[in-house]
């Protein structure tokens, strides 16, 4: 009687310390959903209280604070009443004084248990329609994609745009993803975007600008000829699945079928598919666009990344389009930039007329190689899935070694990214910056 008394007693101990243990781990995760949450508000002190708590809670080293910081969040609110139906929701900008609204397509049959993914759907149309008219587009665009979820555990999001796709476009698009992360678990690395006619233009400058935010591209009836425009070589960075018909509109037919030659030429992982029509959205596809986008979750860590960039890399002014009122600028304090890539990094030349350029490789055996070209100040970012940061890494930069020692880790600096970026994904350990002296020419090599 008294061993089982014993017993008892332990096993009551042993619930109660495990339930010990779930309320902390749920406190220190809202504490971390509560520092990410602050974005561009947060004090600058931050980041150093957050990780003086999870220390002081027994979270110091670096494995254990990555694992926190991609946790799901500690709460998300009942979504039920979203499921199965086309929902409407507003959505204001972070980076500019912009506030639209987002279509919202949840499946009945969502796994709750598995993070989701995300397809961001970008509508055709212009730059200047009514509220009204962008919205039906929106709508109609987004129930077009809908066979999307047949085939993938995703969300379809298509954000209603009265200002196009450019930069008001793209804080539209990033907003509302951060908007849904609070309300869905979504796996930052499973987020894609496509469109088709002005948002087949958005996915492929979503693919040459902005390619560390995406998993897969699939631009539909759109996009230029990028290597007359000699940016097509910032499609190596992210998979693509490109859909045109034979009797196109604007060249778009001649364009893609360039762009096409080039990625086939240069091994891009990117499937290229010319249809037997004009320019519409092509249903019959979407199973293989699916399927591509579960196949290619976001790899921030790729061994080669590619840029060809100038400019301020950043959000710092609209369009300038008859109509348009004027529009602020959060630029100083809620930049949208886009002088990163993946896990390198340049400083903007704004001085420059020529472009920057970039090849990064990562070698191996803690070893890196760029090529630059107007590069003058760069930073690398590490993670131990490309290097182990217990031995020295050597960065040689255009023939010259311009870094061969030990990095330590910064658990700062995995979580000031993380919340500038909104992204708990984007998660690296340490940081080298380099001054850059001299040029090569910068060219990616063709397949043999």
């Amino acid at each position: 009687m008294q061993i089982k008394s014993v017993a008892m007693t332990m096993m009551l101990l042993a619930s109660s310390f495990r339930g010990e243990l779930m309320a902390q781990e749920a406190s220190l995760a809202e504490r971390v959903d509560s520092c990410i949450d602050q974005r561009f508000d947060a004090p600058v002190d931050a980041t150093e209280n957050l990780l003086k708590e999870l220390a002081a809670a027994g979270v110091a080293e670096m494995a254990g604070l990555e694992t926190l910081l991609r946790a799901e969040r500690a709460n998300y609110p009942d979504t039920s009443d979203w499921r199965g139906k086309i929902t409407k929701h507003a959505i204001e900008c972070l980076h500019v004084d912009y506030q639209s609204q987002y279509l919202l397509f949840a499946p009945d049959d969502l796994d709750p248990d598995q993070p989701l993914a995300l397809v961001v759907v970008g509508h055709g149309g212009n730059s200047s329609m009514s509220d009204r008219r962008a919205e039906a587009t929106a709508r109609a665009y987004l129930q077009a994609y809908r066979p999307l979820a047949d085939s993938m555990n995703t969300l379809i999001v298509a954000p209603s745009s009265t200002r196009g796709w450019g930069h008001i476009g793209n804080s539209l698009i990033f907003s509302t993803i951060s908007n849904l992360k609070r309300v869905f678990p979504i796996d930052p690395n499973r987020i894609y975007i496509t469109g088709q006619s002005m948002g087949g233009h958005l996915s492929f400058r979503a693919a040459l600008s902005l390619p560390d935010r995406w998993g897969a591209v699939s631009p539909h009836s759109g996009g230029y000829d990028w290597v007359e425009k000699k940016s097509i070589g910032n499609l190596l960075n992210v998979p693509g699945y490109a859909i045109w018909g034979k009797r196109e509109p604007f060249g778009i037919n001649k364009d893609n079928r360039t762009n096409a030659k080039w990625g086939e030429r240069h091994g891009l992982d990117w499937k290229f598919v010319e249809k037997n029509g004009g320019h519409e959205i092509y249903q019959d596809e979407l199973a293989n666009v699916a399927k591509f986008f579960n196949e290619h979750p976001r790899d921030l860590y790729r061994p080669v990344v590619y840029l060809r960039q100038g400019g301020a890399m950043k959000f710092v002014k609209t369009w300038q389009i008859k109509g348009w009122p004027e529009h602020t600028v959060y630029s100083d304090t809620k930049p949208l930039r886009w002088n990163m890539r993946h896990w390198i990094e340049v400083e903007p030349r704004t001085d420059l007329k020529e472009p920057q350029s970039l090849l990064a490789k990562n070698l191996g055996d803690n070893r890196f190689e760029v090529t630059s070209l107007n590069v003058r100040q760069m930073s690398l970012y590490l993670h131990p899935a490309m290097v182990d940061l217990a031995r020295p890494v050597s960065v040689t930069v255009n023939g010259q070694e311009l870094f061969n020692d030990k990095i330590g880790s910064d658990p700062a600096l995995m979580f000031n990214l993380a919340r500038e970026f909104d992204d708990r994904g984007r998660v690296f350990w340490a940081k080298i910056d380099l001054v850059v002296s001299n040029d090569r020419e910068v060219e990616i090599p063709t397949q043999q």
